[in-house]
């Protein structure tokens, strides 16, 4: 037993709702298992697992590189020329491919930081606590708990249908695993999926609470909130979605967080957690700890000098630029011309490339990438309250983030659906490339359409309906049990 790669092992069986996630490639946990402080540098390993490269292909760098994937996925980035991204993500065709080795890559890379959480929650059940580390102990298990709940909830937006409010739910979900064991696995039930994760995050946060961790590259107890808040969000649970992003703001401001405004908008994002106060969890990769071209600012930077840049800045959507208004600071994020300037000659210019990610040089990839803001955060309660009847409560927060990104905000007017779209608007702007947009059209049930710069000849198509084929991805044929004997199989 060691902290382990989930990988797969094809076992015959005729249940087609059995699912096998499984190690195949182990390290030693018995030092690991030895100590409160051992177990910590195991969870630490997580946490630098999220920036590592994946799978030996350069759009895997870990959660960087699948926010990459997901966004691509949807309707507001597109590019010209490189292929990075292109036929997996911008046209659909790994979405419903159960062969497609980019599903599961994903797939097995998030089951395996599953894996390795619930080792060490299997540790500590061991472990001798000393005098004093009452503290410590509670913070590993609130971070396990926290990424065992993490990696289900990627995993279960992707691979299953929407959880939809108001509705049985007992469609298919996701295995939810419990223990490292492996071996066969029934999927749960959506809704069943869905309670075992806040479940974990629910006993993360009790764990977690008042605890300070060494740093904002580790989950906090303002994070498991924030994550709860998105969960709820997911399952379209506005009241509670409203309530628990409010609780992560609250503790988030106290802890020294706030929202960036002015010249801090214009931070490049590789230096978010030294340069602003925003990020409430992000990696934080020293420049002697690159992953070259497996990046996130490889891949979504404007400057740094790879391939996949040089010949495909990412651009915006024309039409969700437009939403900005004249006096919005983060029109400076994009180029609407095409004629600002590129460090090397080589670069391709376009109309609205990205300038909101800055790597730190052309040579260097290296940098922060924040997997939570507390932007998130404010639009997270603005936009359930606005689902949720209550149009005042939701313009006085989004008011107070917005006036962030537009100085002279002062309110439309909006109610209702029209106020929800104005906030899902910002939304879009403020998390462009950060990986929420194929999940928030899913969430909602809304047809993906692309802007007036997407070139259907590069891209695929343009429109994709809501109930289309694709926006539940396929489970990698790979994690599934065949039996030839069966009529059907997953």
């Amino acid at each position: 037993m060691g902290l382990a790669m989930a990988g797969a092992m094809s076992f015959s069986s005729c249940a087609s709702d059995f699912l096998d996630t499984i190690p195949t490639a182990d390290v030693s946990t018995s030092l690991i298992n030895q100590s409160l402080d051992n177990l910590y540098f195991a969870l630490n390993g997580i946490h630098r697992e999220q920036v590592s490269q994946e799978s030996g292909s350069q759009g895997y760098g870990g959660e960087p590189g699948f926010m990459v994937a997901r966004d691509c996925s949807a309707d507001d980035v597109t590019w010209l020329k490189n292929t990075w991204y292109k036929s997996a993500n911008l046209n659909w065709q790994s979405n419903a491919d159960g062969n497609a080795s980019h599903n599961a890559r994903i797939w097995r890379v998030y089951y395996q930081w599953v894996m390795n959480a619930n080792l060490i929650l299997e540790g500590l059940e061991n472990v001798e606590v000393g005098a004093g580390q009452e503290k410590l102990y509670n913070q590993i298990k609130g971070e396990a708990l926290t990424f065992r709940a993490y990696g289900h909830f990627q995993v279960v937006q992707l691979w299953a249908d929407r959880y939809v409010a108001g509705g049985a739910n007992t469609h298919l979900g996701i295995p939810y695993r419990m223990d490292s064991k492996g071996g066969e696995l029934a999927r749960s039930t959506c809704k069943e999926t869905y309670e075992n994760i806040l479940a974990d995050l629910n006993e993360a946060a009790s764990l977690l609470a008042g605890i300070e961790v060494n740093d904002v590259n580790h989950f906090s107890e303002k994070v498991v909130w924030g994550l709860k808040a998105r969960v709820a969000l997911a399952m379209q649970d506005y009241v509670n979605a409203a309530a628990w992003a409010e609780k992560a703001i609250q503790l988030a401001e106290a802890d020294g967080n706030e929202l960036m405004d002015g010249s801090q908008l214009m931070n490049g994002f590789s230096d978010i957690t030294t340069k602003t106060k925003e990020a409430m969890y992000a990696a934080m990769t020293q420049n002697d700890q690159t992953v070259y071209f497996y990046s996130f600012y490889a891949n979504m930077s404007w400057n740094f000098s790879s391939t996949a840049i040089r010949q495909g800045v990412k651009s915006i959507n024309a039409d969700t630029y437009d939403t900005m208004s004249e006096t919005d600071l983060r029109r400076q994020w994009w180029d609407p011309t095409g004629e600002m300037e590129v460090p090397l000659t080589s670069f391709t210019k376009n109309k609205y490339q990205n300038r909101k990610f800055t790597a730190r040089a052309t040579s260097d990839a290296v940098g922060d990438v924040a997997f939570m803001r507390l932007a998130e955060m404010y639009l997270i309660v603005a936009e359930s309250y606005a689902r949720s009847g209550n149009d005042a409560k939701a313009q006085e927060v989004f008011t107070k983030f917005q006036v962030t990104r537009d100085p002279s905000y002062v309110g439309n007017g909006n109610t209702g659906d029209a106020l929800a779209e104005e906030i899902m608007n910002s939304r879009r702007v403020e998390l462009w490339g950060e990986g929420f947009r194929f999940t928030d059209l899913k969430r909602l049930h809304l047809p993906l359409k692309r802007g007036r710069n997407f070139d259907i000849a590069f891209c695929g198509f343009l429109e994709k309906g809501a109930d289309e084929k694709g926006w539940t991805w396929e489970i990698p044929n790979i994690e599934v049990y065949y039996n030839p004997l069966c009529e059907t199989n997953y």
